[in-house]
This record gives structure tokens, C-alpha cells and sequence, in this order.
């Protein structure tokens, strides 16, 4: 049976998962009119550019969204070290829990200052959160690294940027037979309501009308900050979205079963860490939590009624000023 403590955390990957579904209804939506142009401009004489055009503002409701996909993901991280402290100190709620959190670090000094931060935990959860640190890793590829830096540009600063990226381009241009064409790729993503996706250079003069283009392009929602990592920007949007939650639900998983033994999605874990924690805890006797948050009820002087009569018994002037109606 899985853990109470746990479950804010599941709640709050499925409220995101709903926030990304919406996006995707925003975006489809926003879709509709073709809000975009597709160009080939002559640039000279023998070089033309491939261009994608915004016509249409994009949505700001897709920043709102992301904003609170990506607040719902973060927290549930937190609520993970929060319920697994629960668990390790068998104190609800666990000590120290003001300064807990889900530590995510670029450089290993700021993992050694704050090491405070997770004193409830087991020395094994404390190892197993350093192998999940950005420095540990490719900072780049690290879901941890991406979610930490989105959300606190989007909790401290502004809303993301949200922009569109060239997800597919098969392109398709009919060139004269003895004019020989080279082409370069450019960019993907949409700048200032513009992408120079690739160069068409010719061997000699070639002017406008003997030239046929067809895009042939797939265009997804992008975040621009996020459009400059190199390792998640050869990722569809959606797909990026679904691998983090996932990510966020295993993470769930793992502490979970660690310190309880048990969990939902038990599939989602290897079986070589099935076996380690069940090792670990073949010796454990869990005692019962100690709930710290019910304090002694203070009663108040002794208060004395006045006369009154059947109509307030039956509630005729209750609320004193009747009902009313929020708009």
C-alpha cells in the first residue's frame, strides 16, 4: 500500500500532466489560421535563405502554462525529500523541515553548503540525490539541471519566452537543370518572429521564378531559453515534457519503496534496486510515526448564552446579512 506522504507529491505530476495537455490544445488551437509564412528569399544573385515567418503573436497562455507545469514538477520533488524525511526520522512532521528540498547544484560547492538541508535523511539518500546532480553529469542533458533553471527563471523573474522550432523540415526545391545547388542548414527556432532555417546557394545566376519551393515543414511550441540546449532542443516539445514527468514519477517511486517497501509502478524500478533496498531493510523494524502537529487544545473562558428565540434557532437571520452571491 503506498504512502500518504507521498501522494502530494503524484498529485501534483498529474496536475502538470494536465497542464501539459492544455498546452498542447493552446498550441493546436493557435495552429489553426496557418499562422505562419514560409519564405525563400533571395538574399543575392546566386544565394537565397529558407525562412519561417511568425504572422500571429503567440499565446501567452502557453507561458502561464508552462510556468505551472513547471512549479507542479519542482514541488513534487520537494514533497519527495520532504515525505522521505518523514519516513527515515519517524517524526511528522520531520525535523528540520523548513530548510528540506530537493537539492539541485551546478558545481559541487553549493552541494556541500547545503548538505544541511537534508540532515534528516538517510546517508544512502544523500548519496543517491549526488549522483543526480547536474555537476555529477552532463549539465546540459540533466532534467534536474533544465527544470531547477526553467523554474526560477519563470518563479523569480518573468514568464518564459515562448517561441516556435521547425520540429520536422523536408524541404523540397525545384532548381534548373544546369544550375547546381549546395544547401546549409541554419537555425530551428523562431527568433523575433523569424527562422533563417537554411541557405540555397547556385553556380550561377539564378533568378526567382525558376525556382519551385515546397517547406514541407512540422512546427512545435519552444521555450527560448530552453531552445538553446543542445541536447534537449533535438527533442519534440511534447516528448520533453512527458520525459520529465516521467523522470519526476520514478523519482516518487524510488524513495518511496525505500523507505517504506512498498509503492505504486514497483515495474518503473530495476530489479537490482528492488533487491538492494529489500536488503536494507530485511534488518528494519519501522516503528510507528510520531505526529508532532497535534498540540494540546487551549479551551476558552467560560462564555454564558443570552435569551433568544425560535426564529434564530431555525436560522431565519443566519447569515446576518442573508446570502449572497460572488461575482
Amino acid at each position: 500500500m503506498a504512502s500518504l506522504q507521498f501522494d502530494p507529491a503524484r498529485l501534483r505530476v498529474e496536475r502538470a500532466k494536465e497542464h501539459s495537455a492544455e498546452m498542447a490544445r493552446v498550441w493546436n488551437r493557435f495552429l489553426e489560421p496557418h499562422p505562419f509564412e514560409f519564405d525563400l528569399r533571395r538574399m543575392s544573385a546566386r544565394e537565397y535563405e529558407m525562412r519561417v515567418l511568425l504572422e500571429s503573436p503567440i499565446p501567452p497562455a502557453l507561458s502561464l502554462l508552462f510556468g505551472e507545469w513547471l512549479y507542479n514538477l519542482r514541488s513534487a520533488l520537494d514533497y519527495v525529500v520532504w515525505a522521505a524525511a518523514v519516513h527515515t526520522s519517524r517524526k511528522y512532521p520531520p525535523p528540520g523541515e523548513s530548510a528540506l528540498q530537493y537539492p539541485i547544484y551546478d558545481d559541487e560547492s553549493s552541494w556541500k553548503r547545503n548538505l544541511y538541508r537534508l540532515a534528516p535523511l538517510a546517508e544512502h539518500h544523500r548519496e543517491m540525490l549526488l549522483t543526480m546532480q547536474p555537476f555529477n553529469s552532463d549539465p546540459d542533458g540533466n532534467y534536474l539541471g533544465w527544470l531547477n533553471r526553467l523554474a526560477r527563471i519563470d518563479r523569480h523573474r518573468t514568464l518564459a519566452v515562448s517561441t516556435a522550432r521547425v520540429a520536422e523540415a523536408e524541404p523540397v526545391v525545384g532548381v534548373p537543370r544546369d544550375a547546381e545547388p549546395r544547401f546549409r542548414w541554419g537555425e530551428r527556432s523562431l527568433r523575433n518572429g523569424v527562422c533563417r532555417l537554411g541557405r540555397l546557394t547556385f553556380d550561377r545566376d539564378v533568378e526567382p521564378e525558376e525556382l519551385h519551393f515546397n517547406p514541407r515543414v512540422g512546427i512545435d511550441p519552444e521555450i527560448d531559453e530552453w531552445s538553446k540546449s543542445p541536447f534537449w532542443s533535438r527533442i519534440r516539445f511534447s516528448e520533453r515534457l512527458r520525459m520529465i514527468e516521467l523522470f519526476v514519477a520514478v523519482e516518487i517511486t524510488i524513495y518511496e519503496f525505500d523507505t517504506t517497501g512498498d509503492s505504486e509502478d514497483l515495474e518503473r524500478l530495476t530489479e537490482t534496486f528492488r533487491n538492494e533496498v529489500l536488503t536494507r531493510r530485511a534488518s528494519q523494524v519501522d516503528s510507528p510515526i510520531e505526529r508532532l502537529d497535534n498540540p494540546e487544545l487551549q479551551w476558552s473562558d467560560l462564555v454564558f448564552g443570552r435569551e433568544s428565540n425560535r426564529g434564530r434557532l431555525l436560522g431565519h437571520d443566519f447569515p446576518s446579512q442573508g446570502s449572497h452571491s460572488v461575482r
